[in-house]
C-alpha cells in the first residue's frame, strides 16, 4: 500500500490550543497509522488507523472552524442546560409574594381592631362630648369585647376552615367585617357600637387564622418565615393606621369608615388565587392540589416531590374522614396533643405579657403619666417602633431561628414592664418624677420593639407545630385560648387598683414565657411543615 499524501495546515495560533493540539494529534496518529499499515501482514491496515489517516487528509481550515464553533456551541448549550436545571429546582416566588400581600391586607384590618380602643377611648370617655359617652363598665367592654367575639369566631372558624378552606372562609368574612365597621361609624347608641364591635371581633376570629394559615401553607420552606413575617408586619401597620387617624383628631367615626375600606384589596385579590394545596389534599382533590402548587412554585418547577410529601403526611395521620369530630380525635394523638398543649399555654400567656394593654390602652396610659408630652403622637411612635421591630423579625427569623428570638425578646420585655411598673410606683411615693416623664414612653417604645421582634414567633409556631390534617381545627382551638387571654387581660386592667401592680404582673408573665420557651420549644427553622410534624414524636421537646 502506497503512502498517504497528507496535506496538513500548520497552526501557530495560541488562541485555540485545544484545537491545535487536536489537529496535530490527528496528524501524528495518521503518520503512525501509515507505518503500521506497512508492517501489517498481507498488507492489511486496522480500520482505526485507516480512519485516522483519512480524517487527517480531509481536515481543512474550514473543518477547524467547524470544530471551533462546535466546541463553543457545546459550551453554550451546556451553560443553558445548567441554567435551566437550576431554574427548575428553584421555585418561583412572585406568586407566593402576591398571595402574601393580599392576605397582609386582612391583617391590616386585624391590626385596626387591636388599636381601635387605644385611640378612641379618650374621646368616648370625654364628659364634655356631644357624641356617644361610655361609662367605666362600657370602657372595659370596648377594650375587650372584640377579643371575646374572637374566641367564639375561632370556634366557628375551625369548622369553616376545615370544610371551606382558608380562601373561601376569607371571602365569606370580609364583606361582613366591612358592614360591621360601617355600622359602628353610624352608631348612635353604646349598645349598637358594642354589639357591632363584638361581631367585628367574631369575624376577625376566623379571618386572622384563615389569612395566616393560607400564607403558611402556600409558602416554600426556604422563605416561609419571611413571608409570614410580612403578614405579621401588616398587622402592625393596622395599628399605625388607626393611631395615625386618631392623631389627626378627626373623630372615632372616621376610623370606622377608613377601616371598612381595608377589605377591598383582599376581597378582589382572592378571586385570582387558588385554594391552599395542603387543604386540597385533605379533601382528596389531588389534581387541584398539584395545580395550586404549580401556581405558587412556577410551571417549570417539579412539584411532585413536595406534593408526595404532603400526601404522605396526610395519609400517615390515617385520616380517611374530614369531619370536625375526626380532627378532634386526631388531636388526641400524643405528639399532636403535646404541641397543642404547649402552644395553647403560650398563646394564653402571651396577652398577659402586657402587649394587649399597652396597645389597647395606649393613649390613656400615656395620659396618666402626667408627662409633658402629646399622648396621641407618643402612641403613634410606639406603634411605628412596634412595626419596625417586626421588620427586624422578618430579616433575621430564618437566620437566627424561632427559639432564640422568642427567648431574648421576652427577656428584654420583662425588664421593660418592670421599669414601667417602677415608674408608676415612684408616682405613689414622695419621689419627684416630673423630670422623668420620658421614662414611661421609652419603656413602652422599647417593650413594643422587643415584642415586634419576638412575639410573631408564637404565631408562626401555632401553624408549624401542628400536622396539616388537624391544622385548621388545632389553630382554632389555640386561638380560643389566645382570645380569651386577650379578653381577660384587657377587661381586668381597669379593675386592677394600680398601674404599678398591673405592669409588674405582666413582667412576671414575660419571664414565665422565657422559661417555657427555652425548655420546651423545638427549633423549626428551615424545615418543611411535613418534616416538623413527622419528626415531632422522636424529637426532644426542648431541642
Amino acid at each position: 500500500m502506497g503512502k498517504y499524501n497528507l496535506q496538513m495546515r500548520s497552526s501557530n495560533s495560541t488562541e485555540e490550543p485545544v484545537l491545535t493540539a487536536t489537529v496535530k494529534s490527528i496528524e501524528n496518529d495518521a503518520v503512525a497509522g501509515q507505518d503500521t499499515c506497512k508492517n501489517e501482514p498481507n498488507g492489511h491496515c486496522h480500520a482505526s488507523n485507516l480512519q485516522m489517516a483519512s480524517l487527517a487528509g480531509l481536515t481543512t481550515e474550514k473543518d477547524v472552524d467547524v470544530l471551533r464553533s462546535s466546541d463553543g456551541g457545546q459550551n453554550a448549550k451546556s451553560g443553558q442546560e445548567e441554567d435551566q436545571k437550576q431554574e427548575e429546582t428553584r421555585p418561583r416566588i412572585i406568586s407566593q409574594v402576591a398571595a402574601t400581600l393580599v392576605m397582609a391586607f386582612i391583617h391590616v384590618g386585624v391590626g385596626a381592631v387591636y388599636g381601635y380602643s387605644g385611640v378612641t377611648l379618650p374621646e368616648l370617655t370625654d364628659p364634655d362630648t356631644q357624641d356617644l359617652f361610655l361609662g367605666p363598665y362600657e370602657v372595659s367592654l370596648l377594650a375587650s369585647l372584640s377579643d371575646l367575639g374572637g374566641a367564639f369566631g375561632s370556634v366557628v372558624g375551625g369548622v369553616l376552615l376545615m370544610r371551606l378552606g382558608q380562601r373561601t372562609t376569607a371571602l365569606l368574612g370580609l364583606p361582613i367585617s366591612a358592614a360591621c365597621w360601617l355600622a359602628m361609624a353610624f352608631a348612635h347608641s353604646p349598645t349598637l357600637l358594642l354589639s357591632m364591635w363584638f361581631v367585628v371581633g367574631f369575624v376577625t376570629g376566623f379571618l386572622s387564622p384563615a389569612a395566616s394559615m393560607y400564607v403558611l401553607e402556600v409558602s416554600h420552606k426556604n422563605i416561609r418565615g419571611l413571608l409570614f413575617g410580612i403578614v405579621t408586619t401588616a398587622r402592625r401597620f393596622g395599628i399605625i393606621f388607626v393611631f395615625g387617624i386618631g392623631g389627626l383628631r378627626v373623630g372615632w367615626r372616621a376610623i370606622g369608615f377608613a377601616s371598612s375600606a381595608l377589605v377591598a384589596v383582599p376581597l378582589v385579590g382572592l378571586l385570582f388565587m387558588p385554594s391552599s394545596p395542603r387543604w386540597l389534599v385533605t379533601r382528596g382533590r389531588l389534581e387541584e392540589a398539584k395545580d395550586s402548587l404549580s401556581f405558587f412554585r412556577g410551571k417549570s418547577y417539579d412539584v411532585s416531590s413536595e406534593l408526595a410529601s404532603i400526601v404522605e403526611q396526610v395519609e400517615r395521620s390515617q385520616r380517611r374522614k374530614s369531619g370536625f369530630k375526626d380532627q378532634l380525635r386526631m388531636m388526641m394523638e400524643p405528639s399532636t396533643r403535646r404541641a397543642l398543649a404547649l402552644m395553647g399555654f403560650l398563646s394564653l400567656l402571651s396577652p398577659f405579657s402586657g402587649i394587649v394593654v399597652v396597645i389597647g390602652y395606649a393613649v390613656p396610659i400615656l395620659q396618666i403619666t402626667k408627662a409633658d408630652i402629646d399622648a396621641y403622637m407618643s402612641a403613634l411612635l410606639t406603634a411605628v417602633v412596634f412595626a419596625a421591630g417586626t421588620v427586624i423579625h422578618i430579616c433575621i427569623v430564618d437566620r437566627v431561628g424561632r427559639k432564640p428570638l422568642l427567648v431574648v425578646s421576652f427577656l428584654f420585655s420583662t425588664l421593660c414592664m418592670a421599669t414601667l411598673g417602677g415608674y408608676f410606683y415612684a408616682q405613689t411615693t414622695e419621689i419627684d418624677v416630673s423630670a422623668y416623664g420620658w421614662a414611661p414612653v421609652a419603656s413602652m417604645v422599647a417593650f413594643l420593639f422587643s415584642m415586634g421582634v419576638g412575639q410573631p414567633v408564637i404565631n408562626i409556631l401555632q401553624g408549624e407545630l401542628l400536622p396539616t390534617s388537624v391544622r385548621a381545627t388545632g389553630i382554632s382551638v389555640i386561638l380560643i385560648f389566645m382570645y380569651l387571654g386577650s379578653f381577660a387581660s384587657a377587661f381586668t386592667y381597669p379593675m386592677i387598683t394600680s398601674a404599678m401592680r398591673a405592669f409588674w404582673i405582666y413582667s412576671g408573665v414575660c419571664i414565665t414565657i422565657v422559661i417555657v420557651g427555652a425548655v420546651c420549644l423545638p427549633e423549626t427553622r428551615g424545615r418543611a411543615l411535613e418534616e416538623i410534624t413527622k419528626a415531632a414524636p422522636a424529637d426532644n421537646v426542648g431541642e
